[in-house]
C-alpha cells in the first residue's frame, strides 16, 4: 500500500529527476532505459523509506546498494563505480514511483520536448482493486480476442501516435483495458494475456515501420515497451508451464503460430526482441514435431533469408535435435550469432543435455574475443555480456569436470573477465598463471592483500619478484615524495625476498641499475638514504 505521507516527497523527487536528467543526452537516455529495465525485470529489492531517504538493493551483474536522498537527489549514492546518477539509482526511483502506479506517466512526461513538473496529486491515483476488474466472459474466442486487441490498439495508440512521446501513456491505458477484459479461468486468462502481448508486440512492430521511426526515436520514446512485452510473454509462458493444456488450446496455439509467422521480418530495428519471442514460443508452446518440421522447411525454402530467419532456422534445428546442421549454421554466421547463443546454452543447461552441448560451447568460445572487440565502445555491455557468457557454460563445465573450457572462456573475454578469472586461478592454486594474469593486466604487488602475498610465499616466493619490480618502477615513475617512500619500502622487501632465495647478488645489480637510472631524481635518492639503501650499497 502506498501511504499518502509519501506523495509529497515522491512528487519532489520525481520533479528533481525530471529537472536534472537531460533528455537530449545519449548517456542519460541509456541510464534511464537500463534503470527502467532493471525495475521492470524485478531486480530491485529490500526497498525501505525512512527519514526522507529511500534505500534499496539492485541485482545487476554485480549487486549494489542504493541510497536516494529525496530532498536533494544529487547527494544520492550507489556502490557501483559510475559517477553521478546511475541506472541503479534510477531503478530504485522507478520502484518507489511504481508504488503509486505512475512510472509510465513519468517516463512519458520526461520524454516530452517541453516538460512540465509532475504533480502526482493531480494524477488521480487509483486503488489496485479499481484498476483490475474481472469480467465474466463467454466461451473464449480467438477471433474476438484479436478484434478487441486491434480495435483498442488502433483507437488508443495508433490514432494518437503522430507524437512519439504520447505512445507510452497511451500504451499504459491500452494495457489496463486489455487486462480488464481477461477471462476468469486462470489457464484461459494466461493464454489470453500471452496472445495479447504477442499481438501487441506485432502491432508495435507494424506501427514503428509505418511511421518510419528510426532506432534513435524508438530508443528514446518507447523501446522499453518492447522490453516490457518481452518480459510479460516470458513470465506468462513460465506460469502456463504449471498447467496441463486442455485440448481446446490447440486451435488457439495454431492460430497464434500463424500470427507469428512474419514477426521476424516486420521491423529489423527490433531484431533481438523479435528473435527472443519467436524462440520462446517455439520452445515452450509450438512443440509438435510436425509444426517444427513444417516451419523449418518454410524458412529453408525462403529465397532470401534475413539474419533473424537464419537464427530461427538454427533454433528449429536444435529443437529437432539436428545438432550438426545447427552448428554449421552457427559457424557460418561467425561473431554476429554470439549474443543469441546464451539462450541456447540456457536451453541445454535446463535440460542437462551435456552430451549435446559441448560442440556448441566450442563454437561459442572461439569467437568471443572478436565479438567483444567489436563492442568496445560500450564497456558496460562488454562486462555484462562476458559474465553472462561464462555463467552460461559453467553448468556444463562443472557437470563434466571441464575447467579447461571455462578457463578458455575467461581468456577469450579478457580484460572484462579479469576479476572472475583471477578468482578462478587463485581458488584452483594455479599461481603461475595467476601472476601471469596480473602482469598481463599491468598490475603490481599493491593489488594483493597480505593473505595473498603470504600464500604466494608459501607456494613459490620467486613468483613475487616480477610484481615487486613492476610496482617499484610504477611508484618511481609517479615522481612524488609519497610514492618514492612506497618504492623504497618495496625495494627493502624485495631485498629480503632475494636474500631468502639466496640471490643477493641479483638484488645488488638491480639496486645499482635503479640508482643509476634515477640519478637525477634527488628526492628519490634522499628517500633511499633515509631507508639506508644507499648505505647498504656502499
Amino acid at each position: 500500500m502506498f501511504l499518502d505521507k509519501y506523495i509529497e516527497p515522491l512528487n519532489y523527487c520525481a520533479e528533481n529527476f525530471m529537472r536534472i536528467l537531460d533528455t537530449n543526452n545519449p548517456n542519460t537516455q541509456k541510464a534511464v532505459e537500463k534503470g527502467l529495465l532493471l525495475y521492470r525485470q524485478g531486480f530491485v529489492s529490500q526497498v525501505k523509506i525512512d527519514n526522507e531517504k529511500v534505500t534499496g538493493a539492485v541485482q545487476d551483474v554485480t549487486p549494489v546498494k542504493v541510497i536516494l536522498d529525496l530532498n536533494f537527489i544529487q547527494t544520492s549514492s550507489c556502490t557501483c563505480y559510475t559517477e553521478g546518477i546511475c541506472r541503479h539509482q534510477l531503478a530504485v526511483f522507478f520502484y518507489f514511483l511504481g508504488l503509486a502506479g505512475k512510472v509510465s506517466t513519468w517516463i512519458a512526461d520526461w520524454r516530452k520536448p517541453n516538460k512540465k513538473p509532475l504533480e502526482l496529486k493531480n494524477l488521480n491515483l487509483m486503488r489496485a482493486s479499481d484498476l483490475l476488474q474481472v469480467n465474466e466472459t463467454n466461451e473464449p474466442d480467438y477471433t474476438e480476442w484479436i478484434t478487441s486487441f486491434n480495435e483498442s490498439f488502433d483507437s488508443l495508440i495508433a490514432a494518437k501516435s503522430q507524437k512519439p512521446h504520447t505512445i507510452t501513456e497511451m500504451y499504459y491505458i491500452y494495457n489496463r483495458k486489455l487486462k480488464s477484459n481477461a477471462p476468469f479461468q486462470n489457464e484461459w486468462k494466461l493464454l489470453y494475456l500471452l496472445v495479447g502481448n504477442v499481438y501487441t508486440f506485432k502491432k508495435f512492430l507494424l506501427l514503428s515501420k509505418t511511421l518510419d521511426h528510426s532506432a534513435a526515436t524508438i530508443n528514446r520514446y518507447y523501446r522499453h515497451i518492447y522490453h516490457d512485452l518481452l518480459t510479460g510473454i516470458e513470465e506468462t509462458i513460465y506460469k502456463l508451464a504449471n498447467f496441463t493444456f486442455p485440448f481446446s488450446f490447440d486451435q488457439f496455439l495454431e492460430r497464434l503460430k500463424g500470427e507469428c509467422s512474419d514477426i521476424l521480418i516486420i521491423n529489423p530495428i527490433i531484431k533481438f526482441e523479435s528473435i527472443q519471442i519467436y524462440r520462446m514460443l517455439w520452445t515452450n508452446l509450438f512443440t509438435k514435431k510436425q509444426w517444427q518440421l513444417d516451419e523449418a522447411a518454410r524458412l529453408t525454402d525462403a529465397s532470401a533469408s534475413s539474419f533473424a530467419e537464419k537464427i530461427a532456422i538454427i533454433h528449429l534445428r536444435i529443437l529437432l535435435k539436428e545438432d550438426q546442421k545447427a552448428i554449421d549454421h552457427i559457424r557460418s554466421l561467425q561473431t554476429t550469432v554470439i549474443p543469441y547463443l546464451i539462450y541456447w546454452m540456457d536451453y541445454f543447461n535446463s535440460r542437462k543435455a551435456w552430451n549435446r552441448v559441448e560442440p556448441y560451447i566450442m563454437s561459442y568460445i572461439h569467437p568471443l574475443k572478436d565479438y567483444l572487440s567489436s563492442e568496445y565502445d560500450d564497456i558496460d555491455y562488454c562486462h555484462e555480456f562476458s559474465i553472462m557468457a561464462i555463467k552460461s557454460i559453467a553448468p556444463f563445465c562443472e557437470a563434466k569436470n571441464r575447467p579447461d573450457l571455462l578457463e578458455k572462456a575467461y581468456i577469450q573475454t579478457l580484460p572484462f573477465s579479469f576479476r572472475h578469472y583471477e578468482s578462478f586461478l587463485y581458488e584452483n592454486a594455479l599461481f603461475d598463471k595467476w601472476i601471469d594474469l596480473f602482469t598481463y593486466m599491468g598490475m603490481g604487488i599493491d593489488e594483493l592483500d597480505k593473505h595473498q602475498i603470504k600464500k604466494l610465499q608459501e607456494y613459490d616466493q620467486s613468483l613475487l619478484l616480477s610484481l615487486y619490480h613492476r610496482s617499484i618502477q610504477e611508484h618511481i615513475d609517479l615522481k612524488t615524495r609519497e610514492h618514492y617512500r612506497i618504492a623504497v619500502r618495496q625495494i627493502k622487501k624485495l631485498r629480503t625476498l632475494y636474500k631468502k632465495l639466496k640471490k643477493s647478488n641479483d638484488f645488488e645489480r638491480f639496486l645499482i641499475l635503479t640508482l643509476e637510472r634515477t640519478k637525477r631524481l634527488r628526492a628519490f635518492h634522499e628517500e633511499c638514504r633515509k631507508g639506508k639503501l644507499i648505505h647498504a650499497e656502499n
